[in-house]
């Protein structure tokens, strides 16, 4: 894929963010891997969630949520590395991965994600992530599925924020490409009680994440 063809519907998402308020991250968007020491990942998340949980006083109940994230993570050894993720307007999250078990610089295996940041310039946000992969499947090896238990908190700091009970999913997607291109759609299953009376307690989420050096180059860093 060249250049010119990934700049410009990276120009028109990068409008999109602008355009968006905070919504709760809930995608994971990888296997178990981690970035090589020293090396730098972009990715870029779609994410459409059935129902919001950064929610005001003043909301109303039945109301989803778009999200598009922008995010980097930096390789600190063979097993674990970091990231920034820019969640819209307002919303920052940092998080550190660390790889348990399973071969380094491969797919396979579990790993575990923990982070917190701020949502919405309303909520602090905490999250806990075990994600685990059986590797490439046999006969496809651009094809590899993985799968994630999600744990996360809002816990409201402005007067107007809405506290939620925590979220507790699980999150099924997979791979598709290679190592410095690839899209990982997947579908997230969460029970997060809602704090407004006639509103969902189960969030569907649905989102695609596309990541991979392939990217970074194509955006000119």
């Amino acid at each position: 894929m060249t250049r010119p063809s990934l700049a410009v519907p990276l120009a028109a998402l990068a409008l999109l963010a602008a355009g968006l308020g905070g919504c709760v991250p809930y995608s994971v968007g990888s296997t178990a891997s981690t970035v090589a020491p020293r090396e730098a990942e972009p990715s870029v998340t779609l994410q459409v969630a059935s129902g919001r949980r950064d929610l005001d006083r003043d909301d109303d109940a039945g109301g989803g949520g778009l999200m598009l994230a922008n995010e980097a993570r930096l390789g600190l050894d063979e097993r674990s590395d970091i990231g920034v993720r820019l969640v819209g307007l307002g919303s920052l999250t940092a998080t550190y991965k660390r790889r348990l078990a399973g071969p380094v610089g491969g797919d396979a295996g579990t790993s575990l994600i923990v982070g917190a940041g701020v949502i919405a310039a309303s909520h602090l946000h905490l999250e806990a992530t075990l994600v685990a992969s059986p590797g490439p499947l046999p006969g496809a090896a651009r094809v590899v599925p993985y799968g994630a238990v999600r744990v996360q908190d809002l816990t409201p700091f402005s007067d107007d924020a809405l506290g939620t009970s925590p979220a507790v999913g699980l999150v099924v997607g997979g791979r598709f490409g290679w190592p410095d291109l690839a899209v990982s759609p997947e579908i997230g299953l969460f029970y997060s009680p809602s704090p407004l009376r006639g509103a969902d307690d189960v969030i569907v989420v649905p989102s695609v994440t596309v990541r991979g050096d392939r990217l970074r180059k194509a955006l000119g860093l």
